[in-house]
C-alpha cells in the first residue's frame, strides 16, 4: 500500500520471493538468506519507516538505519505484550508493558527516531478500501501456458482445465484517496 502512495519500498525476502515483490513494486530487496541483511541495507539510504514483523534481534540494528531527526519510525509488530498478560496477569502485564514500550520510545527519541508497537485488528471498512485500491491478478500455467486474468475468472478456467497452477498474486495500485 505505501508504493500506492508514492513510498520507495525495500524488502527482506527470500531469494524465491524477490521477482514477486518486484512485481508488487519493491524498489530493492535484500535477501535475508544470503547473510546478516544490516550490511546490505547500511548500504542504501537512510529510512523514514521501517515496519519489523520479525522481531528478534533485528530492533538491536535496525533503529541505526533510520533518518534521525526527520521524522523516522521503527514500528513492530513483534511485542511483549501478549507475554506479558499471559505470565503476569491482564493489570500487572499491561503496566509491565507501559513500561517497556515507554522506556523505548523515550530512549530512541533521545536519538531522534520514533519507536512504536503496532497492533492490528482486521476491519471491513479497511479492508474494502484496500478491495477498491488494487486489482488483483493471477498469474496462471496452464499446460505450460501463461496467463493472467482477474481472480474472479479462476473458477471458471478451473472448471475447463484440470492441472491448474496459481503461482503468484500480482496486485496491480491504482490511485489511492484514503477515508482514514
Amino acid at each position: 500500500m505505501v508504493k500506492a502512495w508514492g513510498a520507495h519500498v525495500t524488502v527482506t525476502c527470500s531469494q524465491n520471493a524477490e521477482q514477486f515483490l518486484r512485481g508488487l513494486g519493491a524498489d530493492h530487496v535484500v535477501d535475508y538468506t544470503a547473510g546478516p541483511v544490516e550490511e546490505p541495507l547500511s548500504a542504501l539510504e537512510k529510512f523514514d519507516l521501517i515496519l519489523d514483523n520479525v522481531g528478534g534481534d533485528t530492533e538491536s540494528w535496525a533503529l541505526k538505519l533510520l533518518k534521525p531527526w526527520s521524522g523516522a519510525k521503527y514500528v513492530t509488530l513483534v511485542t511483549p505484550f501478549m507475554q506479558n498478560t499471559d505470565r503476569l496477569g491482564v493489570a500487572d502485564g499491561m503496566m509491565q508493558s507501559a513500561a517497556t514500550v515507554a522506556s523505548k520510545a523515550l530512549k530512541h527519541l533521545m536519538k531522534g527516531v520514533h519507536y512504536r508497537w503496532g497492533f492490528f485488528a482486521p476491519s471491513g471498512c479497511a479492508l474494502d478500501e484496500i478491495r477498491d485500491m488494487v486489482d488483483v491478478l493471477v498469474t496462471l500455467f496452464v499446460d505450460e501456458n501463461r496467463f493472467i486474468l482477474p481472480s474472479s475468472e479462476v473458477p471458471t478456467v478451473q472448471t475447463f482445465c484440470t492441472q491448474v497452477e496459481v503461482q503468484i498474486l500480482v496486485l496491480k495500485n491504482t490511485p489511492v484517496k484514503s477515508k482514514y
